[in-house]
């Protein structure tokens, strides 16, 4: 009637990492590569620096420190998932920065993790980043080979 327009909301989201950014499909697991869980990038750090993608909160952190559980401020659920199979290093080579219950920042330092000794014990460090909230967004890569952090990669669009 007053011809009220509300502008939907958007959410940059920035690299996690430093290395290269990766097809979900090329992630050695049939569940992250068939986006099971939902929309999904995935990448290989060189550095095994692990960043946030945005501003939210780290909601949960597995007790094995493999994955993290980020709400970001815009109400977007990511998981972030260092590695395949990893669950069971139980913890060895993950170095926790930030605690579950912070306020993060995007580019805050969230996680460490000693890539060699993961490679040489055998397991492969792809890390999935998926959205796991994806019926509220639409969702927009931006299709990179190299990647570092902070760089743009993904836009969410609110589709309420």
């Amino acid at each position: 009637m007053f011809g009220f327009n509300k502008k939907k909301k958007t959410l940059e989201l920035v690299s996690p990492i430093n290395g290269k950014m990766i097809p979900i499909q090329d992630v050695p697991d049939k569940v992250f590569a068939s986006e099971m869980m939902g929309p999904s990038v995935a990448f290989i750090s060189v550095d095994g620096k692990v960043y946030s993608p945005c501003d939210g909160d780290l909601v949960t952190v597995f007790p094995t420190k493999h994955a993290l559980g980020i709400k970001a401020q815009n109400g977007a659920e990511l998981l972030l998932h260092f590695g395949i199979d990893t669950i069971q290093l139980e913890g060895k080579g993950f170095t926790l920065i930030k605690e579950a219950g912070q306020k993060i920042k995007k580019g805050d330092l969230l996680l460490e993790v000693d890539v060699p000794f993961l490679k040489d014990s055998g397991y492969k460090i792809e890390m999935p980043m998926i959205l796991t909230n994806s019926d509220d967004f639409n969702v927009n890569v931006n299709v990179c080979s190299n990647v570092s952090a902070n760089q743009e990669i993904v836009m969410l669009i609110d589709k309420k």
